[in-house]
């Protein structure tokens, strides 16, 4: 199973097979659950929808985001794009905050990434001011992070809920697998954590820690997660427009127009919302009212998604912004790690953020357009020998829609998402699983599909 079919779990907790052998979280499995890293942020963006759901003026804030108690990851993040469709029109704003906290949880929730560590140190049974008291001696704990920020957060202890701070004494724990080697570095004194066993509880009483005292939950001092950013803008750029003068095919006027060269998503959804309308790069001239759309280069940035997608003019320009990235991706910052790719004209752009905003891996989309593409020829509804154009246009019901294009009747096709789904999986267990090339294209989609066959991943 991966990460991905976890997330669609009705009822958890996902374990990975390979941690399967280590007894993890024996609550949840008894009963039904799942446990959750999430950001600091969530205390930010859930005051905000509490504010947003309840009034100014509610005298007692109930938490609407923290998951305490979720049955599954599924669950939750039905929960978060409900909040994120009632809040699109009322407030944009913090409907982005909550689109931003989802995608953040999930990158938190890998669990493959995580460490499992387990507890050797003294048993605090009848010590109820003893940290040690939610931990069982010889029994092995999670101890959540990820790939692109492996920091010690704290363990994920009986309590079965999210992480908290302990001690990270190295003769208190024994490492039993570490993927990213963030225990063997808190355990070498790199952790930010408590030094004592002893319960430091937190005073402030609209603190996290206060709320869950007052739900049942253990009042010790919870592990936050390491924002994936510290601020949602640091490192990415604002949105511009360059005024470009352009010559009315219609009636031959020339006028400025002010042509997007830069969209910063986060910042400005309505440009988002353009683009996936088809209409971002439209003129329209003001002496006959002629409307076309105009090829221009543009650097799209999605912070919600860390994702970096250049629409460029020509080869050379994509040379040029594939020096581009290699610098940047040399940054430690939000934008440094950012998925980057190169595209040529705004449908592909187009696609691009369509398959980002559902969810999708393009890499998945571009050998599923392959796959349409020879199905269509096999079922006689192109021509074998003609050069099809197949584009991701959006989502139906349980479907993703294609239209294909051959140059003579354009047509559409409706791919099931357990089409989209087989190819994910056979990517996802395949060599090029980490492969994030700047041009994901038809050209990396036939190399792609070599390497799976190759290695035996269509075989049944």
């Amino acid at each position: 199973m991966t990460a991905t079919d976890a997330f669609s779990l009705e009822v958890g907790p996902y374990i990975p097979a390979d941690h399967a052998g280590y007894d993890l979280l024996p609550r949840c499995r008894r009963d039904g659950g799942e446990v959750f890293s999430y950001p600091a942020e969530l205390d930010v963006i859930d005051e905000l929808l509490s504010k947003h759901e309840q009034g100014e003026d509610a005298e007692q804030r109930v938490s609407l985001l923290i998951p305490y108690g979720e049955r599954s990851y599924a669950c939750y993040f039905e929960k978060l794009s409900s909040y994120i469709e009632k809040c699109r029109k009322l407030d944009p704003e913090l409907s982005e905050l909550i689109g931003w906290l989802a995608a953040a949880v999930r990158r938190a929730n890998v669990k493959e990434d995580w460490s499992v560590v387990r507890y050797t140190g003294d048993q605090y049974d009848e010590d109820e001011s003893a940290q040690g008291g939610g931990l069982t001696k010889g029994r092995c704990y999670y101890w959540p992070c990820s790939k692109e920020h492996p920091v010690y957060e704290g363990v994920v202890d009986d309590e079965e809920f999210t992480s908290y701070l302990y001690p990270c004494d190295p003769d208190s724990w024994e490492i039993v697998s570490d993927p990213t080697g963030m225990a063997s570095r808190a355990l070498a004194g790199e952790a930010d954590t408590v030094s004592s066993w002893k319960l430091e509880l937190e005073s402030d009483p609209d603190s996290i820690e206060a709320w869950a005292k007052g739900v049942g939950a253990s009042a010790k001092r919870i592990g936050r997660q390491a924002a994936f950013e510290d601020d949602l803008d640091e490192g990415w750029s604002a949105s511009e427009t360059d005024p470009v003068e352009v010559p009315c095919p219609g009636c031959g006027r020339r006028f400025l127009h002010d042509v997007h060269t830069l969209v910063n998503a986060r910042k400005n959804p309505e440009l988002r919302d353009l683009l996936i309308a088809g209409r971002l790069f439209e003129f329209t001239c003001p002496e006959c009212g002629y409307t076309a759309s105009l090829a221009a280069p543009c650097l799209y940035l999605d912070p919600t998604h860390r994702s970096s997608i250049y629409l460029v003019a020509d080869e050379a320009m994509a040379n040029g912004v594939a020096g581009m990235f290699d610098d940047l991706s040399s940054d430690d910052t939000p934008a440094g790690r950012s998925v980057k790719r190169i595209v040529f004209d705004r449908h592909e752009l187009r696609g691009k953020v369509v398959a980002l905003e559902a969810g999708l891996d393009d890499r998945v989309i571009e050998i599923l357009k392959m796959a349409i593409t020879g199905s269509a020829k096999m079922q006689g509804n192109v021509d074998p020998d003609a050069d099809c154009s197949v584009k991701l246009i959006g989502l139906e019901g349980d479907g993703l829609v294609f239209s294909i294009d051959d140059g003579e009747a354009p047509f559409t096709a409706v791919m099931p998402r357990g089409g989209y789904d087989l190819y994910r999986d056979a990517l996802e267990s395949s060599s090029l699983s980490a492969e994030q090339p700047y041009l994901v294209d038809r050209r990396w989609a036939e190399h792609a599909i070599d390497v799976l066959d190759g290695e035996g991943a269509f075989r049944s």
